[in-house]
């Protein structure tokens, strides 16, 4: 792998609310029973809200109890279990707010997020929650996704969603050849499970076969050009090739789609500097650390480069600093603090 992955995939603390139809590493699948009327579903408690609670660079929040109302009373709680993934079933047909609570980090907050279930035929409504840290600012409220019409219009057989399930299970518990498998035999029985397609990519990733990996998101893109795990995942493997070109086409489609995943915004930061394009860096590495300055900390020695190359050594000072506060036992550290005390001498002697 390369080395810069350690710092991206390294969780973050500080959080922001944001409704997505795609994540980083899981997407289930939505069935569709366009020939069953709404009344019925109402009747029969059909319907179910699922998702992920995630912090902003992608890494799970484990255990948080995730809470949901809806208008004509019904109050449920589940708690996410260790991808930070819950599920609420058996839900008649209504408006709903969810919101989640982290008891072991009180300072973090979501926002309330509104679902319907009465806006089409879906009966599975995705609802991914993300933290954010707590303020004075008034309670966001944030409508359910807009599916793109590849997903929407997915009819993914039930065997199929039941293998990608333990994919994603086996993949969560790093049984990485287990996750391959059962991946594997979902797009088996759903060529055009693109979600799948990008699951695998993500897990032979994480067992260092990139070209297979690549290969996949490939495959997911040609099924759903606008799949946002797929573009990110695509863009990791370019970029480890030494592709940067490519590589910032994907990352930029993949932070339009997701706009709210800091560890987008680190690599498209990494790959403008590889470019020599040090204003678009700045402003991508800068926009990562906004989202999640604990889990983008990697992103302040880049700025602190950046201020080195344009005469600013108090910005680069100030960058080094806040790294070395966020991570003070980061390998590199002894390095860093080296570097700021030169910094600091230059400083003085000016």
């Amino acid at each position: 792998m390369p080395l810069f992955f350690f710092w991206i995939i390294s969780p973050g603390e500080s959080v922001l609310i944001i409704v997505q139809t795609l994540n980083s590493f899981g997407i289930r699948s939505l069935i569709w029973l366009s020939l069953i009327p709404g009344v019925l579903l109402a009747q029969t408690g059909a319907y179910t809200i699922y998702g992920t609670v995630r912090l902003p660079d992608g890494s799970p929040a484990v255990r948080v109890t995730v809470m949901l109302t809806g208008q004509s009373g019904i109050s449920r709680q589940v708690f996410s279990d260790d991808m930070g993934r819950y599920q609420i079933t058996e839900l008649p047909q209504g408006r709903y707010s969810l919101t989640a609570v982290n008891r072991e980090m009180p300072n973090q907050v979501t926002g309330q997020v509104e679902a319907d279930t009465g806006r089409g035929f879906q009966t599975r409504i995705p609802i991914n929650l993300f933290f954010r840290q707590r303020s004075d600012e008034t309670t966001e409220i944030v409508t359910s996704p807009v599916l793109s019409t590849k997903e929407a219009s997915q009819k993914v057989p039930k065997a199929a969603q039941k293998a990608f399930d333990e994919g994603v299970k086996a993949g969560s518990s790093q049984k990485l050849d287990k996750a391959v498998s059962a991946l594997s035999k979902a797009i088996e029985l759903y060529p055009e499970y693109f979600q799948a397609f990008a699951e695998r990519g993500h897990v032979r990733l994480a067992m260092g076969k990139p070209a297979e990996a690549a290969a996949d998101f490939t495959r997911a893109l040609e099924i759903n050009p606008v799949c946002g795990p797929a573009l990110r995942g695509a863009g990791i493997c370019k970029f480890g090739q030494g592709n940067y070109a490519e590589a910032i086409k994907d990352l930029e489609s993949a932070s339009t789609i997701e706009p709210n995943v800091a560890r987008t915004f680190l690599l498209l930061g990494v790959a403008y500097l590889s470019t020599n394009r040090p204003e678009a860096a700045h402003s991508a590495l800068a926009r990562s650390v906004s989202l999640d300055p604990k889990g983008s900390v990697r992103a302040r020695v880049y700025l602190a480069n950046l201020a080195i190359q344009q005469n600013q050594p108090q910005e680069a000072i100030a960058q080094l600093d806040a790294y070395l506060t966020d991570a003070p036992n980061a390998p590199d550290g002894d390095k860093v603090r080296a570097l700021r005390a030169q910094l600091q001498q230059n400083v003085r002697q000016q």
